[in-house]
């Protein structure tokens, strides 16, 4: 089992008069941004500005392709993961992102584990240099 992704989230940004808090994304592996969010702004349980991240039940979770990342067809990002649950839960937001609201800590870690496996088992989801299309 990886980290608590808890644990690894790093604040960026706070404004405590709006109770709005963004923590930096995760770069998984050159293929992914995983962004984790809990705050009144977010979509978290509960929905307010909490100084314990361990106090949240549920996270506001986006994963986000980089760009050079392979997104459809055989080596494709995204169907990496068809093998998970827990993609239903995201909402397509366009071809590079998929945005999940209000999901439980124990999913978003699982999210965080299941991500972070794939790509290490798929590193072919990188476009080589040189070999990107213009």
């Amino acid at each position: 089992m990886a980290a608590d992704f808890r644990s690894l989230l790093k604040e960026n940004m706070r404004n405590a008069d709006t109770g709005e808090r963004w923590f930096e994304d995760f770069d998984i592996g050159g293929v992914f941004y995983l962004s984790i969010q809990a705050s009144t702004l977010h979509a978290s349980t509960p929905a307010e500005l909490l100084e314990d991240v361990n106090a949240y039940e549920a996270f506001q979770v986006t994963l986000q392709t980089k760009q050079g990342v392979f997104i459809c067809g055989k080596r494709g990002a995204w169907d990496n993961l068809l093998q998970y649950d827990w993609l239903s839960l995201f909402q397509e937001d366009g071809p590079i992102i998929r945005e999940a609201e209000n999901v439980p800590a124990s999913v978003v870690q699982r999210i965080f584990e299941d991500v972070s496996a794939t790509v290490s088992a798929h590193p072919e989801s990188l476009i080589k240099k040189g070999l990107q299309l213009m």
